[in-house]
């Protein structure tokens, strides 16, 4: 786990399992998932607290997780959000209607399912033992960002994981890449706090929660003294720009595929990249369209990011795991290991 600004980050299965990065935002009991392989330790409280899932691909090792997800939210829970490429509604209403659902009463777990077709966002709902909506709406897409509200912005690219060189019967496989975006940040001078006689409590996540909703004419009780937001927080809460977070896995080595992901992940706080195969097998990485060790790095470094975290390594290589790092470090200094 590692703290990026406002968030923790955990790569669940580590760098060699199924891919599933959590995000858990502080304060909130709130999570984000990005990809939905096999969810390992992860426990149903977790699942409750999942409000978005944000898949690259529905390959197996991407979503098989869905199914646990789904059981854990059986009960009277809010709808989750989905978002992935073109054909993720079907996906997943294929996995749903896979089960007998003849005891579900009013406790069906319910999505919203949101596909990314180019510039625009399809939206679909789905509840367990019911079919499929029809489309409810499609929106524009501006400047990438398929999501956004108060404290974050979630933007989204489409890579290709095809190998060009595989022949007509290969075809293109979208696969997206996603960016946590915070807006803003808000920390507490514990310096400004003690010298105003403050004790730390629940109020202080109230405080921010009004800042970040531009809220300054609420009172805000601490203890005995009622104070308005606006005037507190100037007294006591600093802002700052958000730590950028991005995601990016199953990509071939193109050119385009290189400069779409640097784009979005240019001057981020953090890159989780996958990294597949060793410079040594190069060949196969363009056969299966995944990412070299070097690729990865030259990645990190032509985005300019400050950490680099290298993942989804190749089973192969499973006592091979410092040689790949320092592989991946050859081409990128910032390259860092997430912790066990």
């Amino acid at each position: 786990m590692m703290r990026v600004g406002l968030v923790d980050a955990t790569l669940v299965n580590g760098v060699f399992g199924d891919p599933l990065l959590l995000l858990q935002i502080g304060h909130q009991k709130r999570c984000l998932l990005f990809d939905l392989g096999y969810h390992g330790p992860l426990s149903a409280r977790t699942a409750h607290q999942v409000t978005d899932v944000f898949i690259s691909h529905a390959h197996v090792d991407h979503i098989c997780g869905f199914l646990w997800l789904m059981r854990c939210r059986i009960g009277h829970y809010p709808s989750c959000r989905i978002f992935g490429p073109p054909g993720l509604a079907k996906n997943i209403t294929g996995m749903i209607d896979g089960i007998l659902w003849d005891r579900i009463g009013d406790k069906a777990p319910h999505f919203d399912i949101y596909e990314v077709h180019g510039n625009h966002l399809h939206h679909w709902q789905i509840a367990a033992g019911s079919p499929l909506s029809a489309a409810l709406d499609v929106r524009a897409i501006n400047d990438q960002i398929i999501w956004q509200e108060t404290q974050f912005q979630i933007r989204a690219v489409t890579l290709d994981h095809t190998a060009k060189d595989c022949g007509p019967d290969n075809p293109f496989t979208p696969v997206l890449a996603y960016a946590f975006e915070p807006l803003r940040q808000v920390n507490v001078r514990k310096d400004r706090l003690r010298a105003l006689n403050l004790c730390a409590g629940p109020w202080l996540q109230v405080l921010k929660d009004h800042v970040l909703n531009g809220v300054r004419d609420a009172e805000i009780q601490v203890e005995d003294k009622t104070f308005l937001s606006g005037e507190l927080a100037d007294k006591i809460l600093l802002k700052s720009a958000g730590k950028r977070l991005v995601y990016a896995t199953d990509l071939a080595d193109s050119s385009e595929n290189r400069s779409t992901l640097c784009s979005l992940a240019q001057g981020a706080h953090t890159l989780f990249c996958e990294a597949s195969f060793m410079n040594g097998d190069k060949d196969l990485a363009g056969f299966t369209g995944h990412l070299t060790t070097k690729a990865c790095g030259e990645i990190g470094t032509a985005a300019a990011v400050q950490h680099l975290i290298p993942f989804h390594f190749s089973g192969r290589y499973q006592a091979l795991s410092d040689v790949i790092y320092d592989e991946v470090t050859t081409s990128c200094p910032n390259t860092r290991k997430p912790a066990a």
